[in-house]
């Protein structure tokens, strides 16, 4: 067996780790090489299934004929998305668009890296089992994080810094409680919290650690400004993002 597909395979079994294997992914192209190839010689099979889609792209729906039906692995949804939004294995695998994230390091980049890596070597192999611990850990994640939060570095600072501090040997509802309250008490507000144009973009100060929201700043048109104070600084953090 090729380094690639055992690589692969160690990572959908669990014996891998999920930032390690991104390292990885990132580092060898044979691994992506290895993913596109069964793409590619899906859609050059003239044995496959074929269907017909359109997507809307701004007024215009665009229709497209022959495009390769996948094989549906559990809780994924791999098939439609990848032939309709995607030119490439890395994009499908790295993309980023405002509330969805691909960034392991969080709950729910890593649940989104999972589904869709194991969906893709589904293809080839369905003898792996699927591991529910990452949507575990972002169903857990879109329980106790708020939406002003989810994504970018907020999240991944909860990830880190937060949830960890209470173990899972807590009480369900206790440590959602507890955790719901160390968010609040760590990302200080002086007037409510951002309504966020795009996905959350709360800065971190000069140490490491969550600004705090002053409130909006002056839009104009669609762009949406958002006041952060780094308070062991002083300085005054301007976000901007646009509808």
């Amino acid at each position: 067996m090729e380094y690639a597909q055992k690589t692969i395979i160690d990572f959908l079994s669990g014996k891998l780790d999920i930032v390690d294997f991104r390292r990885l992914y990132d580092e060898k192209p044979e691994i992506n090489d290895f993913l596109q190839k069964i793409i590619d010689d899906l859609k050059n099979d003239p044995e496959r299934e074929r269907f017909a889609y359109s997507v809307v792209i701004g007024e215009r729906t665009h229709q497209s004929i022959g495009v390769v039906k996948f094989l549906t692995a559990p809780d994924t949804d791999l098939g439609l998305r990848y032939s309709s939004q995607f030119d490439s294995v890395r994009q499908c695998l790295t993309y980023e668009r405002h509330m969805i994230t691909h960034n392991v390091e969080t709950a729910s980049g890593a649940s989104a890296f999972y589904s869709e890596l194991y969906s893709i070597y589904y293809q080839i192999d369905q003898s792996i089992p699927y591991d529910y611990k990452y949507r575990k850990a972002y169903g857990f994640a879109l329980d106790v994080i708020p939406e002003y939060l989810a994504g970018g570095k907020s999240e991944m600072y909860i990830q880190k810094h937060i949830i960890p501090l209470f173990p899972e040997t807590m009480k369900k509802t206790e440590r959602k409680k507890a955790i719901k309250a160390k968010i609040k008490e760590t990302f200080k507000s002086e007037k409510g919290y951002p309504c966020w144009a795009q996905s959350s973009e709360w800065p971190m100060d000069s140490e490491g650690k969550p600004c705090t929201y002053i409130g909006k700043g002056k839009s104009s048109g669609d762009l949406r400004r958002y006041r952060f104070l780094d308070e062991t600084t002083g300085e005054v953090i301007t976000v901007e993002q646009y509808y």
